[in-house]
């Protein structure tokens, strides 16, 4: 049980002022999620709010800043050790916020991130690109 893991997280559905949404693309290698596409988001660090570590990774991964809304939904899933990142059987809880008004320059992350990619996409586009299973909870929020 001491190799069990948890994962606190907190993840902006940021949309513009056309119904795009914005996803990042994530390099996980040996998981099934390699090369699939998500919201921006990721853990949150020791003392932060879950507000905060949405308005950090938002920044982080896309360059942007954003007007938090409210929760709009929570993900959870279990991961056994042949799909999790880690290589060990552990948790994720994601808060997931409503992201408006979104401003700055998009960029992708610097080094030493798991984002590869950022991008503007429609909900129709969004929904045929290879997403993990976060994001596809994200897009049934409607």
């Amino acid at each position: 049980m001491s190799d069990l893991w948890r994962r606190a997280a907190a993840y902006v559905r940021c949309l513009d002022r056309d119904g795009r949404i914005l996803l990042v693309q994530v390099t996980l290698p040996g998981t099934d999620d390699d090369g699939r596409w998500s919201l921006p988001g990721g853990g949150m660090e020791w003392g932060e709010s879950p507000e905060q570590t949405a308005h950090r990774e938002l920044a982080e991964e896309s360059g942007l800043t954003a007007t938090l809304g409210g929760i709009c939904g929570v993900f959870s899933r279990w991961y056994d050790a042949d799909s999790a990142y880690s290589g060990t059987d552990g948790h994720v809880i994601g808060v997931i916020f409503e992201g408006f008004r979104p401003e700055g320059e998009l960029r992708v992350e610097a080094e030493g991130s798991t984002t590869t990619d950022v991008a503007w996409f429609t909900l129709a586009e969004a929904r045929d690109l290879p997403l993990v299973e976060l994001a596809a909870f994200a897009l049934d929020l409607d």
